[in-house]
């Protein structure tokens, strides 16, 4: 991936017609806890917004749209990784840890799994993730 077109992170990439990926990110909002990345709070923008499109065009992001993307210090990571990431840049270290204790091709099947059944489970949404009053947070 190209890290020079990187916005600067936290950034949590997600699909933005999807439920669950709509209350995860309601989830790592309630769960983040103060000061736990000082003037940098995770911020969010959905795979199919303008500034992923762009960052995609660029190689920055992967062309797929069905994986979380985390984006940090110059550094993506996708799937289960970036769910890792986003917990920890929440102040959730410990969930985070917990999900490592799992063999990495365990936790791959199951992002897997899970990704490309979130549809059929939880369903769709027409419009992006409710901005909270901070919506700062979120770019589209």
């Amino acid at each position: 991936m190209n890290s020079d077109a990187l916005p600067d992170g936290p950034f949590l990439f997600y699909d933005g017609g999807c439920a669950l990926c709509h209350r995860a990110v309601r989830l790592l909002l309630r769960w983040e806890r103060p000061g736990s990345r000082p003037g940098r709070a995770l911020r969010f923008a959905p795979l199919d917004g303008a500034m992923a499109g762009r960052l995609r065009a660029t190689g920055t992001l992967p062309p797929e749209r069905d994986a979380v993307v985390f984006v940090a210090d110059g550094e993506a990571t996708t799937a289960e990784a970036a769910v890792r990431s986003a917990l920890r840049a929440v102040g959730r270290p410990g969930l985070a840890a917990l999900l490592g204790l799992w063999p990495a091709p365990l936790r791959r099947w199951g992002y897997r799994t899970m990704a490309a059944n979130r549809t059929r489970w939880f369903g769709r949404t027409e419009a992006a993730c409710p901005l909270p009053e901070d919506s700062q947070r979120f770019l589209l």
